[in-house]
């Protein structure tokens, strides 16, 4: 497996088209969605997890929760950049951070969180993170609450 960048993050580059917008030219809260699934495949591709690889074994991320915070409206025909970045690891969990932003001007359109679960298919049993993610990253483990 090549060598996991560091920090865990890569920038994605969008175009907004008419078919993300409303009548009136801004993007729909919808379309952000289809934005973060390209830049989550394409994080998962950089840190090692391509999507032929996901395929073969059935060992896939699903997404168990999104939060998402509309900031600034992005309109028909702006140029958006996508910072994704692995932020947390759990045992079965991990969650993703993203950050679109307008490139003309660095304004920060949207602001994206998903927690992942990794399972097994078609079974849906729960999965282990990638352990070449906890190898590369140990900084990103949460740390285990004693009671």
């Amino acid at each position: 497996m090549p060598s996991l960048p560091r920090p865990p993050k890569i920038t994605v580059p969008i175009e907004v088209y008419y078919f993300d917008t409303d009548a009136g030219g801004v993007v729909h809260n919808v379309a952000y969605l289809r934005m973060v699934e390209v830049a989550r495949t394409q994080l998962a591709e950089t840190l090692g997890w391509p999507l032929a690889e996901m395929q073969s074994s059935g060992r896939v991320p699903v997404v168990a929760r999104t939060e998402i915070d509309y900031l600034r409206p992005a309109r028909l025909g702006d140029r958006l950049e996508i910072h994704a970045s692995l932020h947390l690891m759990e045992k079965i969990r991990f969650i993703l951070a993203f950050d679109l932003r307008r490139s003309s001007d660095n304004t920060l359109v949207a602001r994206c969180t998903q927690t992942m679960v990794t399972v097994q298919l078609p079974s849906g049993r729960p999965q282990r993170v990638p352990a070449a993610w906890t190898d590369a990253y140990p900084e990103l483990l949460a740390k285990q609450q004693t009671r």
